[in-house]
C-alpha cells in the first residue's frame, strides 16, 4: 500500500472546522448533541439480520491523524485528520448506490499518557457523521487508534521511509492500563453514538494485531499466524478475546442497543474468528476483513498484468464465511479490496460480493476516494474509482460496485432521503 498520508484546523473546501470551533467542545463524544432517538431495547437489530439478504452495502473511508512533521499543514485537506472528506464525497457515494460508510477513524483519545479524550478529533468525527447522515448514509464508526496504539501500526512496512519508526506505538497488547483506557474510550464514544439512527454500529478496534506485538505464555513475542497457534500460545495480557469481551460488556452496560462490532485477531482475518468463541454480549456483530489471496490483492504496481485471481480447495472465501456464520452472531465483511491495477480484479470483486449476498452478509469495499487529486495520487492502490489508469474507470471496481449497490432498497435508518439519494429509490 502506498503512503497513507499535520495539525492545522483552518476551514477548507471540505468545510473542516476551524480551531476556534472546537474550543469548549467538551471531553468526548459523550457530549455530542443527541439526534432523533431510537429504541434502546437490546435485541436483534434491523440492520443486522441473521438470515435473508444483507441490508448494508457500502464502502470504507480510512483516516489518520495529521502530524505536521510528516504531512505538513495542507496535504490531504488541511484538517486534523487526513484525508478530509466533505459533503460532495459522501454524496458521490450515495449517488453510486451505497447505503453505508465505515469511518475507520483515529485517536478519539490520545495515544500517549495521560490518556484522555481529544475534543478536536471528536468534533471532526461528529461533523463527518452529520455530512454522511445528510447524504442518506448509515454509518459505522471504527476505532483505528487510541490509548497505546497509533495509526502507524497499519504502515509498519514503510517505517523509516516517509515517517520515523518511533511513531509506531503498539503497547496496548502488553499494557493493562492502556487496555483499560481503550475500554473507557469505547464507552465514551458509545454514549455519544447511542440513539443516533444513522449509526449502524461501533467497531471497538480496527484489525486487532496482538500477533505482532503481543506476547506468548512464556513472555516472548507471540508471532502466532494460525488460529491453532494463537489459541495455544497467546498470553492472557495479549488475548484479544479476553480484551474484546471485557470492552463489549462495558459498552453494553452503558448503552443497551448499539450494535458492537468485534473483529478477530491477525488483522481481522476471517479464519481467525474461530478463536473468538461465542458472542460476549447481545448485539454483537462479527466484523471480518478479507484480503486473500494477499499475494494477489496486494500485488505491487510493477507486477500489473501478471497476477491472476483464483482460489480453490478448502481455503476459499466462501468456506471461511460459512465457518464464520456458525459463530452465533451476524457477520459483516468490513473490508475487502484488490489493487486497482490488476487486470482481472473485476472477477475478484464479483466473487466476494456474490459470496456475501448468498450468505446474507453485509459488506463494505475498501477504499472510497476523496475529490482531492493530490492526495489520491499518493494513496492510490485501493482507490475504488480508479482503474488501471489514474483517474479513469478502465477496469475499476466502481462499475461492479454500482451494480451490486443497486440492490440497496433503503437509505439511512434515520429516515432521510439525503442530498444525494437516487431518484425513485425507496426510502
Amino acid at each position: 500500500m502506498k503512503r497513507f498520508p499535520p495539525t492545522g484546523f483552518a476551514e477548507n473546501s471540505h468545510g473542516i472546522w476551524t480551531r476556534r470551533a472546537v474550543i469548549g467542545a467538551g471531553a468526548g463524544l459523550a457530549a455530542m448533541p443527541a439526534a432523533a432517538q431510537m429504541d434502546n431495547k437490546p435485541g436483534v437489530h434491523p440492520l443486522w439480520p441473521m438470515s435473508g439478504p444483507p441490508v448494508l452495502r457500502g464502502a470504507v473511508i480510512a483516516q489518520r491523524r495529521r502530524r505536521q512533521g510528516v504531512d505538513g499543514e495542507t496535504f490531504g485537506g488541511g484538517g486534523p485528520v487526513l484525508p478530509s472528506y466533505g459533503a460532495s464525497d459522501f454524496d458521490a457515494l450515495v449517488r453510486a448506490g451505497a447505503n453505508l460508510v465505515v469511518m475507520s477513524f483515529p485517536e478519539l483519545w490520545t495515544v500517549a499518557k495521560p490518556w484522555k479524550p481529544d475534543p478536536v478529533m471528536a468534533v471532526t468525527l461528529y461533523r463527518q457523521i452529520e455530512l454522511a447522515k445528510a447524504a442518506g448514509l448509515n454509518v459505522i464508526v471504527a476505532l483505528r487508534s487510541g490509548p497505546g496504539r497509533s495509526d502507524f501500526v497499519f504502515h509498519r512496512d514503510a517505517a523509516g521511509t516517509w515517517f520515523p519508526a518511533n511513531l509506531i506505538v503498539d503497547s496496548i497488547w502488553t499494557d493493562a492500563e492502556a487496555q483499560a483506557a481503550w475500554a473507557e474510550m469505547c464507552v465514551d464514544i458509545a454514549k455519544g453514538l447511542s440513539g443516533r439512527k444513522e449509526i449502524a454500529g461501533l467497531n471497538i478496534m480496527v484489525e486487532p494485531d496482538p500477533n505482532v506485538s503481543g506476547t506468548n505464555k512464556a513472555g516472548q513475542r507471540l508471532g502466532a499466524w494460525t488460529p491453532a497457534e494463537y489459541q495455544r500460545d497467546v498470553s492472557d495480557i495479549s488475548d484479544w478475546r479476553r480484551m474484546s469481551g471485557s470492552i463489549a460488556q462495558k459498552v453494553r452496560a452503558a448503552v443497551p442497543a448499539l450494535p458492537i462490532l468485534i473483529s478477530p485477531p491477525a488483522f481481522a482475518r476471517t479464519d481467525f474468528l474461530t478463536v473468538m468463541g461465542q458472542p460476549p454480549v447481545k448485539g454483537t456483530v462479527w466484523c471480518v476483513h478479507d484480503y486473500e489471496p494477499r499475494d494477489y490483492t496486494h500485488s505491487p504496481e510493477a507486477s500489473r498484468g501478471i497476477p491472476v485471481f483464483g482460489e480453490g480447495g478448502n481455503n476459499t472465501f466462501a468456506t471461511r464465511l460459512d465457518a464464520a456464520k456458525k459463530q452465533g452472531a451476524p457477520v459483516f465483511l468490513g473490508e475487502f479490496g484488490a489493487a486497482r491495477w490488476l487486470g482481472d480484479n473485476g472477477k475478484y470483486y464479483r466473487a466476494r460480493i456474490a459470496a456475501c449476498e448468498q450468505r446474507g452478509v453485509g459488506w463494505a469495499a475498501f477504499r472510497w476516494p476523496t475529490g482531492d487529486a493530490a492526495y489520491e495520487a499518493s494513496d492510490d492502490m485501493f482507490n475504488l474509482g480508479w482503474g488501471r489508469s489514474p483517474g479513469r474507470e478502465d477496469g475499476a471496481a466502481l462499475p461492479i460496485l454500482r451494480e451490486a449497490w443497486a440492490m440497496n432498497v433503503s437509505r439511512s435508518a434515520a429516515g432521510l432521503r439525503g442530498r444525494g439519494a437516487l431518484r425513485g429509490r425507496k426510502d
